[in-house]
């Protein structure tokens, strides 16, 4: 969803008031046509007119759609929950249709609500634009950010020259998994992400920026502790940390244990935050990259010595959305802060 509905909604649907259904009715005067129309904001058909629909509605039902909820869209829009059943209601009613279906817990989307949802969502894709266009008509970017990244190493500097170079804008930052980073962006929950990915949706635009070696490492007292590395066949017969499922690191190593027809015994599946702590409590050996693995006395790296096992880290965005000024701006900022890294 874009920010302008997250932004400008409240104060626009706070201010909405119900609609005059354009139906013809009866009782008014010739005289008064004009001043009833005024007032209730509804248009009288023209030849060559622009269409009428309240925007404010409209933004009720695309929230309802995304939050799954009248409650939780009510708090996405920051508007009391009464004001989106009434403008929901008053959607449906003018056009004597069923967009959703209420349940005791939540309500699910009709038929005909699904397929409006398609043109919302490009509805306030494209408000997000207009007002980014009108923000960086400026001198100075302006704007928010939604970035997504698999690992504070790869994000934060490339976010701090990005906010060196644009302060007018606005950032916000969500760590995980590479598979949940690409499933945000598509689902335009984030603008830009870092991921780890060895194969790229067709959808993104992508920059690489730089390859990084699987390794494994274990408990300073365990018995691999003295040696530079292992061979993929012991992992056969050692208890094994990984990473959650969705993780490009777990992925690429499976892939190859898979080649080799080793089958690992996994002890625990945990976050990228839990691992170094499973080592540490005991559960066995951890797998991370090179890059990001923090030496520390507890525990020590290993070497894969007998496979060249890899990730590599990419800049994303989606290309329908490439030309949106803040995303070109952060794109263009990664490509410069990658050719630098690699000089």
């Amino acid at each position: 969803m874009s920010e302008a509905l997250s932004d400008a909604v409240a104060a626009a649907a706070r201010s909405d008031r119900p609609k005059t259904s354009l139906r013809k009715t009866g009782g008014t005067a010739p005289g008064d046509a004009k001043g009833a129309e005024a007032a209730s904001g509804a248009t009288t058909a023209q030849p060559n007119a622009l269409p009428y629909v309240s925007f404010n509605q409209l933004r009720s039902f695309h929230a309802v759609a995304v939050a799954g909820s009248i409650t939780a869209a009510a708090s996405l829009l920051h508007v009391s929950q009464p004001t989106v059943t009434v403008q929901l209601r008053q959607l449906e009613s003018h056009y004597g249709v069923e967009l959703v279906r209420r349940t005791p817990r939540n309500v699910r989307l009709t038929e005909l609500g699904e397929s409006l949802f398609t043109i919302t969502q490009q509805l306030f894709a494209l408000e997000g634009e207009a007002v980014e266009l009108l923000n960086s008509a400026g001198s100075t970017l302006r704007g928010r950010l939604r970035v997504g990244g698999v690992a504070p190493y790869f994000v934060m500097r490339l976010l701090s020259t990005f906010s060196r170079a644009h302060p007018g804008v606005a950032l916000s930052l969500q760590l995980d998994n590479s598979a949940t980073v690409i499933r945000r962006l598509i689902d335009q929950e984030i603008d830009v992400g870092i991921v780890g990915q060895t194969t790229l949706d067709s959808r993104l635009h992508a920059l690489p920026y730089s390859r990084q070696d699987v390794v494994l490492f274990c408990r300073d007292d365990h018995p691999w502790a003295g040696r530079d590395g292992v061979r993929l066949h012991e992992l056969a017969d050692m208890a094994l940390v990984l990473r959650e499922k969705g993780s490009t690191c777990r992925l690429t190593l499976e892939q190859v244990l898979q080649e080799r027809g080793i089958v690992p015994r996994v002890t625990l599946e945990v976050c990228r935050e839990g691992v170094r702590e499973a080592v540490v409590a005991g559960f066995g050996v951890g797998i991370t990259t090179d890059i990001e693995y923090v030496p520390e006395r507890r525990t020590r790296m290993l070497r894969i010595l007998d496979a060249d096992i890899y990730t590599e880290a990419f800049a994303v965005c989606l290309r329908e959305r490439r030309t949106v000024s803040v995303t070109r701006a952060f794109m263009a900022t990664a490509e410069e802060f990658f050719d630098r890294a690699r000089e």
